[in-house]
């Protein structure tokens, strides 16, 4: 045989014995391939239920932050009131004192009203007695 054709026959061979060994490595890495695109894929369906939740669990917190502020509203509205009703309890409060002072002076004048007529009537019972003896 001929040279060329020898070299013919040795790549032939080569590409025959290459080509298994090619065809073997591309069957598992095509195995490895297919699951790594598996995982991939699970990877993105957990990201997507995750985007999800995310954009739920942002509603749900603008929600409750628009509530708390109607809240706070609320509440601003409530400490408003309450600072006039404690205003006007302290103005029920003094005029209340007032009333008590006013009570006790009349309170006090009575009595000594009233000491002053027991007293007269004690000297008429007195002068009632010494006409009778």
């Amino acid at each position: 045989m001929e040279t060329g054709q020898l070299l013919q026959t040795l790549r032939q061979i080569v590409r025959e014995e290459t080509s298994l060994a090619i065809e073997q490595l591309t069957v598992q890495m095509n195995s490895r391939f297919d699951h790594v695109y598996t995982l991939f894929d699970g990877v993105f369906a957990k990201l997507d239920r995750h985007d999800s939740e995310l954009v739920s669990i942002t509603a749900g917190l603008k929600r409750v932050e628009e509530r708390l502020d109607a809240v706070e509203s609320r509440l601003t509205s409530v400490e408003s009131r309450l600072t006039s009703v404690e205003a006007e309890l302290q103005l029920v409060k003094s005029g209340l004192a007032r009333l008590a002072a006013r009570v006790s002076a009349l309170e006090a004048s009575e009595i000594v009203e009233l000491k002053q007529q027991i007293a007269m009537l004690n000297s008429r019972v007195a002068q009632l007695e010494a006409r009778r003896q």
